[in-house]
């Protein structure tokens, strides 16, 4: 057996950054050590890394020209595609820039999202790579520094964002190739050529700058020492706004695979589960509180799994035996340390190095780098003994992109030509055996679900709030082994009114998700050592006592201390939710709860206290005192198709109809948010609770639904909206409403498509893998094992019976009006809703609502969706009324 634990040092001469530091050697054995030794591939020659990114995808497009390079389940493209169309995408860039200027792109994760990178290089122009999930306010603060010579998005203008220069380029369509005779532009592969922005100690945006020496090195090694050849499928679940993201696309075109782009902020666990096994894919990469909602999402094992890539986190020993129980024995776990400013560290995890820690070493120095631990003073530490890991190497960023270019603050140059270093301020120590074990940070930064936050950056934002006369931030750890959180405490200002802490936590909303504590104390006053550092162990028994207080007090909430259904409903909800519950009447979608943590959660409950719960019951029952009332009185399993999701009185009811998946929790964002003063319903499906079997029809769910609208309202004027396949329903009940003579007041679609069969088969089996594997999104809280009670059953017959009942239905002509709301990301190759509906209704009104099909209803989609749905009742009421 080749043993890692021998090493020789690498030879570096002293330098006055580098004097005194004891340096660590790479590896004397190879990258893929323990991993796929025997396995073919072309290997990345140390030659290949003088050579630019677009010559060497050159050579790949013309090598296999039909094969598919990049797929997002909407669409694929060849790598004779992807050339062809950035090719043209280059030649616009460079007609509409000058050299130097860099060129954002504000894409979702989708095919066209790799080409706009490679396009950039090859007009030799870096690019910056913007994540639209960021709050607008936060990307507007991004563009200022970055100062884009051009755009590249989805669509014309997003909203908010100030048009550069050279304007913005809409990437909806594969481009156009160029003209004879275009040869991509000159980029020295020591020129920037990717800024990604991460959060500063300021609180304010810093673009990290890579060139593609850095970048080709990163794909290199991944290439060399997890033998990555052409008949791989790569699964990347990072952004592309990280390094990682970036990363894997090169690794996954440059050695001739296929990569796979999923949205792992749209897409719930089960689509990703989904995706796995229809696309058999063979190289999976997840952050670690990502993987292991994966695993806990997938039932059945992945055989074609051969590898997974774990990075940006702790790992756990526990994650390597689920990993192994998932995708099973035989794929292997790669672990890899970097940083956006360098690559470090990776292995392939054996078990033999298992020790007492729970958490796995971050692996064995790379070639390439010369690696030191050092003290505070910069000069060595013990033997054993833990230190702030150095990095110096040719493939340390170049240095921080600002005001439109790059500036080389806070670089070191090292002792050889074209070196610098990098100081990571991680806490390491290494092994005998040679590897090394990470304890933590010497400053404040953390990785919060993959994304690196500074803790300065956020107590810069909260500072800079109302009301706020001092601050403090520590990270904590979710439970045992759960995702870091950020914990804030709050000293308010005297005579702050009784709202500040409201208006606190609104003005949060500005900030990325991973700045935005999930736990907010306020405190007279905030605990500090004689430095007047933060005493964080002050603020982690703080909120530690806190927590156990109202974890102690919830549980005991109307049924007494020692009932074990409020005690576990309690439990559970906090470790879902990372807040403790208050009382009775605390609401699980108001205290931060969405439809992928209503299925954690009711899952989570199903293994404690060992029932059979229906996926439905938090929305029947979204308090914590009539979800646990619900329990004891044994309503779980009992079907009701009309669920409250808003109250109201004196006008009449809305009533909006499930999707394909039969759950109405998708649509509960946006009921919660209409300002309608009447009550809103939804209309769950039969099927997903007790033994009731699911409808196959659209006519006789419709009639089944209308004898409960009826039940609850006599008489018109009715208010009727449908998601996606509910819109079927709501269109065949207001064509049977109008038949009766009843007043049909709102007849509402949700991007109800029609005739599926009609469409380019590739578009209809991926939109319909794509929207099937939503359904089944769900996770356990702090990445336990999934209960066999779980209902992907139920569910799934629920999805299949409504696809069914979707193909058998005619859905002939209504009289009358229908409203489409349509979402403005249009889906690749679906038809518009005006050329599915102008043949079926008299008359079409069409209401645009920002996003995709998949999230139009959530996240801030659903405020805008609600207040236009509020907006069109308000004009039927009018109009109603000037008729009477």
């Amino acid at each position: 057996m080749k043993h890692a634990a021998s090493f020789v040092a690498p030879p570096i001469a002293p330098s006055p950054e580098t004097e005194g530091w004891k340096l660590l050697a790479d590896s004397s054995s190879p990258l893929d050590w323990n991993g796929p030794e025997d396995r073919r591939f072309a290997r990345f020659r140390d030659e290949d890394l003088e050579r630019p990114i677009i010559d060497l995808l050159e050579t790949t497009a013309r090598r296999q020209p039909d094969k598919v390079a990049v797929l997002d389940g909407a669409a694929a493209l060849t790598y004779g595609e992807l050339w062809r169309g950035l090719s043209g995408l280059a030649e616009t860039i460079a007609g509409r820039t000058r050299p130097g200027d860099a060129v954002g792109i504000l894409l979702p994760a989708c095919a066209m999202a790799p080409l706009a990178m490679l396009a950039c290089l090859a007009a030799g122009r870096p690019f910056i790579v913007f994540d639209p999930h960021s709050p607008r306010d936060w990307l507007a603060r991004v563009l200022e520094d970055a100062r884009p010579a051009l755009i590249i998005a989805g669509r014309d203008a997003p909203d908010g964002i100030e048009v550069p220069s050279a304007g913005i380029i809409a990437l909806a369509a594969l481009p156009q190739p160029a003209g004879p005779g275009w040869r991509p532009a000159a980029l020295g592969v020591d020129d920037p050529a990717c800024i990604l922005f991460t959060s500063g100690s300021t609180g304010r945006p810093k673009g990290i700058v890579n060139s593609q020496r850095n970048l080709l090195q990163r794909a290199a090694q991944s290439i060399n020492a997890a033998h990555i050849n052409a008949s791989d499928r790569f699964l990347t679940l990072a952004s592309l706004g990280a390094i990682v993201g970036v990363r894997d696309v090169l690794t996954a075109l440059l050695s001739g695979a296929s990569i796979r782009l999923v949205d792992p902020q749209r897409a719930g666990a089960r689509e990703m589960t989904s995706v796995i096994r229809k696309d058999a894919v063979t190289i999976l990469f997840a952050f670690p509180a990502l993987l292991r909602s994966l695993m806990a999402a997938a039932p059945e094992q992945a055989e074609t799994v051969r590898l997974v890539r774990v990075g940006g986190d702790t790992l756990l020993w526990d994650d390597v035996d689920l990993i192994r129980a998932r995708f099973g024995p035989k794929a292997q776990v790669q672990l890899i340390y970097a940083a956006t400013e360098a690559p470090m560290m990776q292995w392939f995890v054996d078990d033999r190095f298992r020790g007492a820690d729970a958490r796995v070493p971050i692996g064995y120095p790379l070639p390439g780098n010369h690696l030191a631990i050092v003290d505070e003073h910069g000069g060595p530490v013990p033997p054993g003994e833990f230190g702030e890991l150095v990095v110096e190497s040719r493939y340390v960023s170049l240095g921080i992109w600002s005001g439109g270019r790059c500036r080389l603050q806070g670089v070191e140059h090292g002792a050889e030509p074209g070196a610098r270093v990098f100081r990571t301020g991680d806490l390491v120590r290494q092994r005998p055996d040679g590897l090394l074990e990470r304890a933590g940070r010497i400053d404040r930064q953390v990785k919060i679900r993959g994304s690196r936050v500074d803790l300065d950056g956020i107590e810069a934002i909260l500072r800079g709030q109302p009301f706020i006369e001092d601050v403090g931030a520590v990270a904590r750890r979710a439970g045992t082994h759960g995702a870091p959180i950020i914990v804030a405490y709050l000293c308010l200002r005297p005579g702050s009114p009784s709202g500040a802490l409201d208006d606190i936590r609104a003005g949060l909303d500005a900030a990325p998700p991973a700045m935005r504590p999930a736990r907010i104390h306020v405190v007279p006053e905030i605990p500090r050592l004689p430095s007047s550092k933060l005493d964080n162990q002050a603020l982690q028994a703080m909120d530690e006592a806190r927590a156990a207080e109202e974890c102690a007090a919830a549980t005991s909430t109307g049924s007494g201390d020692d009932d074990p259904v409020s005690r576990t409903v309690a439990q559970v909800w906090q470790e879902v939710l990372n807040t403790p519950v208050s009382g009775a009447d605390d609401d699980f979608f108001e205290s931060g709860g969405d439809s992928l943590q209503a299925i954690a959660f009711t899952l989570g409950v199903e293994q404690a206290l060992g029932l059979e719960l229906p996926v439905t019951l938090i929305n029947e029952a979204p308090s914590f005192g009539s979800f646990c009332n619900a329990l004891r009185d044994g309503r779980a399993c009992r079907y009701t198709p009309l669920v409250l999701l808003k109250p109201g009185h004196a006008l009449p009811p809305v009533f909006l109809i499930h999707g394909v998946g039969g759950n109405v929790t998708e649509m509960l964002p946006m009921a919660r948010q209409m300002t309608y003063p009447g009550p809103v319903f939804g209309i769950q499906a039969r099927g997903l609770a007790g033994n009731d079997p699911p409808h196959t029809r659209v006519e006789a769910m419709a009639a089944d639904y209308l004898r409960e609208i009826r039940s609850r309202q006599p008489n018109g004027p009715y208010y009727l909206c449908g998601y996606s396949f509910g819109g079927l329903v709501a269109f065949e009940i207001a064509k049977t409403l109008h038949s009766a003579g009843e007043d049909v007041g709102l007849v509402g679609l949700f991007d109800t498509l029609m005739s599926p069969l009609k469409w380019p088969l590739r578009s209809w089996l991926s939109i319909l893998w794509r929207r099937a594997g939503r359904l089944l999104a769900g996770k356990l809280p702090n990445g336990k094992r999934q209960p066999a009670t779980v209902k992907t059953t139920s569910v799934l017959r629920v999805s299949s019976s409504a696809l069914l009942a979707s193909a058998k239905y005619h859905p002939g002509f209504y009289p009358s009006t229908l409203t489409l709301f349509s979402p403005e990301d249009r889906e690749p190759g679906v038809p518009t809703l005006e050329n599915i509906w102008r043949k079926h209704a008299r008359t079409l009104t069409t209401i645009p609502v920002p996003g995709a099909h998949a999230t139009m209803l959530s996240g801030a989609n659903a405020k805008i969706a609600a207040a236009r749905l509020t907006a069109m009742l308000a004009r039927m009421r009018g109009d109603q009324a000037g008729k009477a």
